[in-house]
């Protein structure tokens, strides 16, 4: 398989945060898992340097606005980008700072507070998403309070129905 020289993705996997219970380590086989599939001449074919692999501590919140800014900057309309999360998520139920969060390993949940300053609110990772020029692009989630992140807004973009989210593989 000829080596796929347009196609980006950024993989995260975080089990073991600073400041949040941790999750399983199976959190970071999966992203493992998924980064190999992708560099694989065999399967993805994804040039293993545009993929990013954050897992446990180097997913902090400033490397992940880098890592999505970078592959705005790297890819054009006619790039493939998969971007695959699993990690805690937050919710923040009202107040100044309601929505949903995706937490980095350098989290703090104490306060509504003290999570919008150090989580990625849904809406920034919205907006990361849309500086994104590329047509096909597969978010995909492992997370709680996933469902109000990295909403589409472009012709053509489309979110799957949750009960079609079962088991799906994306490979290019």
């Amino acid at each position: 398989m000829p080596a796929l020289e347009n196609a980006h993705a950024l993989i995260v996997g975080i089990a073991n945060y600073q400041k949040i219970n941790p999750l399983p380590a199976t959190v970071l086989k999966d992203a493992q898992d998924i980064y190999n599939l992708l560099v694989s001449p065999n399967y993805g074919g994804y040039v293993p340097d545009n993929v990013q692999l954050l897992l446990d501590s180097q997913a902090t919140q400033a490397n992940l606005r880098e890592a999505l800014s970078s592959i705005a900057q790297k890819s054009d309309v006619d790039s493939s980008v998969v971007i695959y999360i699993s990690s805690h998520g937050g919710q923040v139920d009202f107040g100044p700072h309601a929505g949903e969060y995706l937490l980095p390993v350098d989290a703090d949940c104490t306060s509504g507070t003290s999570l919008a300053e150090t989580a990625i609110a849904g809406t920034d990772f919205t907006e990361a998403l849309r500086a994104i020029p590329a047509r096909k692009l597969v978010v995909i989630f492992d997370c709680c309070h996933a469902r109000g992140i990295g909403q589409p807004e472009h012709p053509g973009h489309r979110v799957l129905p949750h009960s079609q989210c079962h088991w799906l593989l994306v490979l290019p």
